[in-house]
């Protein structure tokens, strides 16, 4: 079985001996192996074929690679890996011609909302998806992530990405044929900047309140936002930039309000998003890619986005997934080239919420390959509660991801899930990452536990998202009162619920980093949702208080331990002093 499904595939019982063969699987090493053919392998150059085709032929002469150029060698050789890894040196006779539904095929992870992995991390991640037939990787930034020159001040106390690391991963990337995409916010999302003395000014509302929104209308944003371009795009070897410019909150407000309400704010938006593209195209010589959000439901403006721009069409969860196709049939209708963006739902939930992703991944396939979209691009955010949850989440949705993004597979009915590619995700994963060990069911299982809280919140949890408040706070206005809508039944079954997942998962042995990281946000959720109880009665006993007290240290030892094997230190404060503050409050309630 290979992972992404590939168009086509037949295999016999006939086997082919290698005759050399050993046991490094090293996806590059391979490609080096046998990219200008060996005693097992011959290479034939087909100009006809697409950049990422390929055939891939095993019969008594051998191993025949099929390809126009090394893009098609590459992806051959990454299926050919997978079968070694099941069958070693005796390869099943097989015909598998193959090409992807999308020429793009992305991944993108944010580093602003707290976690900023190593280089080393880094690598892992690109060789998981280089292996899944990715070809495009962006690392998402917001805030004080990197080592900007124009602004050394701002990241002089601690480490982060710097250029040297850039100019790494970008080689490492494109080892791999994939495409290393900065990706540089530049109107909303500047909360981290425009919080600053010397920027405040640039805000919309010229530094009365945060709107995280960048005036456009000021010479001086251009001159901002080029010092971030200067200091950044030139270590990335890519033709694109992705600039970001979605939820721009501020827009049609403060300095933007009269003349939005003159020209619309539809087009004072691609008024900026010209500037920028023009600027970086004659400076940086690199095409812009943009979230479509803004604009999406002014199709009539579609004819003002730059000719080289490539929108990016997003929407993650359940009522959002829904809209996403007529936007995607709009986009097509002005022939817009445009990316279909789904996301992996783990933000705000500590262990993400599966159901979710998986439709949406699905359908962002489906509907991305009807209307003609140029690339898939999964989304891995973070959120407000410091991206506390563990890459160990984003593993079965990045498999299933790649799948969507290479073989949306037969036309959807309507009615089918295609929950094959689910289980074949899981045991890719289980295979290749916990070693043969049935892990994946029970990921998705502790991800399930949402659906017993007695409230659904939009791209969020209950509990993640009200653990970010104190202990006498029981509302999140325009959401839920838990003292209205629920009572303790609904969280002492997350608790037994969770319980029981977590001496599953310690009585299975796999890799030991993988599973302290799928403990350790299953006693989040516990103590989340125990708090969640304490917010209800605004009391609790001293001995609750204890155990709740001990549950807290435990975590917040094991979730530094973790976030120092793979991250850079700064940003773990952030969920650390949530935990630190509703002990503080849980101690107070001491009788």
């Amino acid at each position: 079985m290979i992972i992404p499904i590939p168009k086509y595939e037949e295999y016999f019982e006939q086997k082919y001996i290698l005759k050399s063969y050993d046991e490094n699987f090293d996806l590059v090493d391979l490609y080096n192996k046998y990219k200008d053919g060996n005693q097992d392998v011959t290479i034939i150059l087909n100009a006809l074929l697409d950049e990422d085709a390929y055939e891939l032929c095993v019969s008594d002469n051998g191993i025949t690679i099929t390809a126009s150029c090394d893009t098609g060698i590459f992806r051959a050789v990454s299926s050919l890996k997978q079968l070694l890894k099941q069958h070693k040196n005796e390869l099943p006779h097989c015909n598998i011609k193959d090409n992807p539904d999308f020429k793009r095929r992305g991944y993108m992870l944010e580093i602003s909302e707290g976690r900023m992995p190593t280089c080393e991390t880094f690598t892992r991640l690109i060789d998981l998806l280089a292996d899944l037939k990715y070809n495009e990787f962006q690392i998402y930034m917001e805030s004080f992530v990197f080592k900007f020159k124009a602004f050394p001040k701002y990241t002089e106390d601690f480490d982060c990405l710097a250029p040297e690391d850039i100019i790494y991963l970008d080689k490492y990337c494109k080892d791999r044929f994939i495409d290393l995409v900065p990706c540089q916010n530049g109107f909303g999302h500047m909360k981290t900047w425009l919080a600053q003395e010397e920027f405040k000014h640039l805000d919309v509302s010229g530094g009365k309140v945060n709107t995280a929104t960048i005036n456009p209308l000021l010479p001086e944003s251009l001159e901002f936002m080029d010092s971030l371009y200067e200091s950044l795009l030139p270590y990335f070897s890519s033709k694109y930039v992705n600039i970001g410019l979605d939820e721009a909150t501020g827009l049609g407000k403060y300095a933007l309000e009269d003349v939005c309400n003159e020209k619309g704010r539809e087009h004072v938006f691609m008024d900026w998003l010209n500037k920028l593209a023009d600027h970086i195209k004659k400076k940086y010589g690199k095409n812009v890619q943009f979230w479509s959000d803004m604009v999406c439901e002014y199709p009539n403006c579609f004819n003002r986005i730059p000719e080289s721009a490539v929108a990016l069409n997003w929407g993650y969860d359940v009522g959002l997934t829904t809209l996403m196709e007529k936007r995607c049939a709009d986009l097509k209708a002005k022939n817009v080239p445009y990316y279909i963006c789904p996301g992996n739902s783990n933000w705000l939930s500590i262990t993400g919420r599966f159901d979710v992703a998986s439709l949406n991944i699905r359908s962002c396939g489906e509907f991305g390959r009807k209307h003609g979209a140029l690339g898939y691009l999964v989304t891995d955010w973070g959120g407000s509660e410091g991206h506390c949850n563990f890459p160990v989440w984003s593993l079965v949705p990045a498999v299933l991801a790649g799948q969507y993004a290479w073989n949306a597979c037969e036309e959807n009915d309507g009615g089918n899930l295609k929950p094959y590619n689910i289980y074949n995700a899981e045991k890719y994963v289980d295979d290749n990452l916990f070693g043969g060990a049935k892990v994946s069911r029970w990921l998705y299982r502790m991800q399930q536990w949402y659906l017993m809280e007695p409230e659904r919140l939009h791209c969020a949890t209950m509990c993640c998202f009200i653990m970010l408040k104190p202990l006498s706070e029981t509302a999140i206005p325009g959401f839920f009162d838990l003292k209205e809508c629920g009572d303790v039944f609904y969280f002492n079954n997350i608790t037994q619920y969770m319980q029981k997942c977590i001496s599953a998962i310690e009585a299975i042995d796999f890799d030991e980093n993988w599973k302290r990281q799928v403990i350790i946000n299953g006693k989040m959720v516990i103590l989340s949702s125990e708090l969640c109880i304490v917010r209800i009665h605004q009391a609790c006993d001293n001995a609750k208080i204890d155990e709740l007290a001990m549950l807290i240290y435990d975590i917040t030892q094991e979730y530094t331990i973790l976030w120092d094997r793979e991250n850079y230190p700064k940003g773990k404060e952030i969920y650390l002093n949530i935990l630190k503050n509703r002990k503080e409050e849980l101690l107070a309630m001491r009788k």
